[in-house]
């Protein structure tokens, strides 16, 4: 079977240790250990890109910090408003309930339950998420300087509020819906917060460039992207975990008894 190999190849493998129990300089020793060393190189290549991702967020920890403060007193001001029973709490929580039932993308989610395709339910939510509820709204104004930190800050409140004014009744409705709202919770927040800090950076860039340790306000702001884009690879994992947790979840309760 040797022969069926070029000399070449057959010369530079003949020192390779045997796997999988193959005869060492074997063919099937050969694809085995090419295998392995695709695995390998796979592994290594998904490590590096979660290691650029920590060293991103480790470079905007000042951001991540008051992104969070942001959405968690946001959270605690809704909260506070519906503890009152405040007119505006009242009403933003019925107008939510009615365009989770009436309005897209809510209403595709919700029938893909009903249906069984979970999947898809995933899918749209995980997309929706992702486009609108993190890069769009979160991360893309940070192309306008300063302007586009403060719409941040200012998306960020608001979303901070409104979720504090609904969620207090879905976590209080049941234990199950406890867990599920607080799994959604912390998922979905926590990529905001990320894909938030991101957009505030890149908005910040070109005023600070010694940040990044140069001069050039272009060269800041295009390493800022390049921040942004290993950064987002924490939000999509979050925004991953978070639309399985709570389609899921719903799922169960959707179900038909």
């Amino acid at each position: 079977m040797r022969s069926t190999l070029p000399l070449s190849v057959l010369d530079s493998v003949e020192d390779l240790p045997a796997c999988r129990g193959f005869r060492e300089g074997s063919i099937e020793n050969v694809f085995c250990y090419i295998r392995d060393s695709n695995l390998r190189t796979r592994t290594v290549r998904t490590l590096s890109v979660l290691f650029g991702a920590v060293q991103a967020a480790r470079k905007m920890r000042i951001l991540l910090a008051l992104v969070a403060a942001l959405y968690v007193g946001s959270y605690l001001a809704g909260w506070y408003l519906v503890s009152v029973q405040s007119p505006l709490a009242v009403e933003t929580s019925q107008m939510l309930s009615e365009t989770v039932l009436t309005e897209e993308p809510f209403t595709s989610i919700i029938e893909s339950l009903q249906r069984g395709q979970l999947l898809s339910a995933i899918l749209v939510t995980f997309t929706v998420n992702l486009t609108i509820g993190a890069f769009l709204t979160t991360t893309l104004p940070g192309i306008v300087p300063i302007l586009g930190a403060l719409g941040i800050v200012a998306v960020s409140s608001v979303r901070g509020l409104v979720i504090g004014m609904v969620y207090p009744e879905v976590l209080a409705a049941s234990p199950a819906a406890f867990a599920l709202g607080l799994g959604t919770l912390i998922l979905e927040l926590g990529a905001y917060v990320f894909s938030g800090a991101a957009g505030i950076n890149i908005a910040l860039a070109p005023i600070l460039p010694r940040r990044y340790g140069v001069q050039s306000r272009w060269a800041a702001f295009k390493m800022a992207w390049k921040d942004a884009a290993r950064i987002f690879v924490i939000v999509v994992i979050l925004l991953g975990l978070g639309a399985i947790w709570e389609m899921i979840g719903l799922f169960l309760v959707l179900r038909p008894a």
